[in-house]
């Protein structure tokens, strides 16, 4: 199979290549701190939602990176 250059992609490869990296990151950063607003303030449940919500944001980022591995113009 035939990968095109990464300078050869438009515009909106790039929209996805940045919406598949900094979606999962986000997820991550705001469960970090809604995870440390709910210690402080011992709400145990929130804790374990956000705990569960940074998990699936581990798994999405990287899902998404071997999807983008995939889609990238090097080879293996």
């Amino acid at each position: 199979m035939e990968h095109r250059p990464r300078a050869a992609d438009g515009p909106a490869m790039r929209l996805m290549r940045l919406w598949l990296w900094t979606a999962p990151l986000v997820m991550l950063a705001l469960a970090a701190l809604f995870g440390w607003l709910a210690v402080d303030e011992g709400k145990w449940g929130l804790l374990a939602a956000m705990v569960l919500l940074a998990a699936v944001a581990v798994g999405l980022f990287v899902l998404q990176w071997r999807l983008l591995r995939g889609l990238g113009g090097t080879e293996r």
